[in-house]
């Protein structure tokens, strides 16, 4: 467990499940994703036994300290080691705590496990042009735009520009 002021990141585990499973397949969620379309909970449930087994790239359930809910997702993919290089990611599930600032502790947390932990030297990440919200929380967190991939990812029926977005460890501190 990784403890924050209002959230703390735990493991995965059944009551998660569920709700990461409605998360995904919420369409005003999953614009902001990878995932081009509903998920099924077969596909769900592979994807979701590979995150709560993986021993570096970690997913973690975000919960709320005040309530005990499960509100979000936060973590990290492809660990390189050798690199020292790792993307974290996060979303919020539950929309009435979205635009609240937990998402940015939250993510602040994982990216300490990321530097800490992982003993990482360079964090980055990709996402849509048109996502303002977690552009915003990527540069309150000590992240700069280090591109655009013009065109790069089709979805809904249109291309979109990606951003390309990173923090070497004692840039943002």
């Amino acid at each position: 467990m990784i403890v924050g002021k209002r959230v703390q990141l735990i493991a995965l585990d059944e009551d998660s499940f569920d709700l990461t499973l409605k998360w995904i397949n919420d369409p005003s969620i999953r614009m902001f994703t990878g995932a081009k379309f509903p998920v099924t909970k077969i596909e769900h449930e592979t994807w979701f036994k590979s995150k709560a087994l993986d021993k570096y790239n970690k997913t973690f359930a975000i919960q709320s300290i005040e309530t005990k809910q499960i509100i979000g997702l936060v973590g990290n993919n492809d660990y390189d080691p050798l690199n020292r290089t790792t993307y974290p990611f996060i979303y919020i599930g539950e929309k009435v705590n979205q635009g609240k600032g937990i998402g940015q502790e939250a993510f602040s947390l994982i990216i300490n496990f990321c530097f800490e932990v992982l003993n990482v030297h360079r964090i980055y990440g990709y996402l849509f042009e048109y996502n303002t919200a977690s552009r915003n929380m990527l540069e309150k967190c000590g992240y700069i735009l280090e591109g655009v991939l013009k065109e790069h990812w089709y979805k809904d029926g249109k291309y979109h520009n990606v951003l390309v977005m990173g923090r070497v460890k004692d840039s943002g501190e």
